[in-house]
């Protein structure tokens, strides 16, 4: 058996964690994320340089920020966003999709974040 660090839970750091943490007889994965939550780039904060456990707040998200892509193309094939929603979704409609993602596939017994570790 394999140990597995992912470094990241975005997008594509939760995605490699739900596949590899689906194979427990090959793979033992553990995803680390600095913050306090998954959805990487997605979660958005107004605030700037540090927050109050010293680590620097990067936010590549404005207030008003909409998708340029629609919603069916950025779904994970095995997972699709709300159908209620428009094509052309606002960024906190992807953060809570990638924390609907992380819950449904169980990644959050597998996932270290600033605070669970």
């Amino acid at each position: 058996m394999k140990n597995i660090a992912i470094i990241g839970l975005g997008a594509a750091g939760l995605c490699a964690l739900r596949h590899l943490a689906a194979r427990p007889n090959f793979f033992r994965a553990v995803g680390f994320e600095q913050s306090s939550q998954v959805g990487g780039t997605w979660v958005y904060t107004p605030e700037v340089r540090t927050d109050k456990n010293g680590i620097s707040i990067h936010s590549s998200m404005y207030k008003n920020l909409r998708t340029n892509l629609p919603k069916e193309v950025m779904a994970f094939p095995d997972y699709e966003f709300k159908k209620s929603l428009p094509s052309f979704i606002e960024h906190f409609h992807v953060k809570e999709y990638l924390q609907d993602y992380a819950e449904h596939f169980g990644l959050f017994s597998h996932a270290k974040t600033l605070f669970n570790s």
